[in-house]
């Protein structure tokens, strides 16, 4: 049994913590799942059955209510792209795990120690300009973007980085040389002249 943070709180002693070597195989959960991941509480101890939230005979904490509005706010304001939309029961939506955590970054929520998603990339959770379609090349493609472009300022060529630099930390993520040299070419600005930084 866990030692509750707050003893006073006697809700921290019927919710384990999660098992984070079952979790962090998964990549998706139901939003509320996610919820209870990021307060550190075991999610299948919340299930009234497979998958289904009970809140009529589990006590949860207040800070579970409390951060599971926030993400439901966040849906509908479309800061929060759930992959499945559950329109009527939105805790019930499908999310993948890795937004979710770059949605709590952004919302300077706490991780828990243990949470194995972490935010691939410092930007709002809005999805990209072509619409919610997105690939593990692409989740690097923009972390890339937001690491080595975001101070870059026109006119001022020592901001901006090479292709090699921005290839080589592509390279360090997993991606292939030549698919890593293509994608530090499309992000490079229009215009950049080649050769040394002045």
């Amino acid at each position: 049994m866990n030692t509750p943070s707050n003893p006073a709180d006697d809700s921290y002693w019927t919710i384990p913590r999660p098992d984070w070597a079952q979790w962090e195989r998964r990549r998706k959960a139901k939003l509320w799942q996610a919820v209870a991941l990021l307060c550190e509480l075991e999610p299948t101890r919340l299930e009234i059955g497979p998958g289904i939230l009970n809140t009529v005979f589990i006590h949860t904490p207040p800070k579970f209510h409390t951060v599971l509005g926030l993400a439901k706010t966040g849906i509908g304001a479309g800061l929060l792209t759930p992959d499945k939309l559950d329109p009527e029961h939105l805790e019930e939506s499908e999310i993948d795990l890795t937004i979710f955590a770059s949605w709590a970054n952004a919302k300077v929520l706490p991780f828990p120690e243990g949470f194995p998603w972490q935010p691939e990339m410092n930007l709002q959770v809005t999805g990209w300009p072509w619409g919610r379609h997105e690939t593990d090349l692409l989740r690097k493609l923009a972390r890339a973007a937001d690491i080595f472009w975001k101070n870059y300022q026109p006119g001022q060529p020592s901001t901006a980085p090479t292709n090699e630099q921005v290839t080589e930390w592509l390279v360090k993520q997993d991606v292939a040389r030549r698919t890593a040299e293509i994608m530090a070419t499309i992000l490079r600005a229009d215009g950049l002249p080649t050769g040394p930084r002045k």
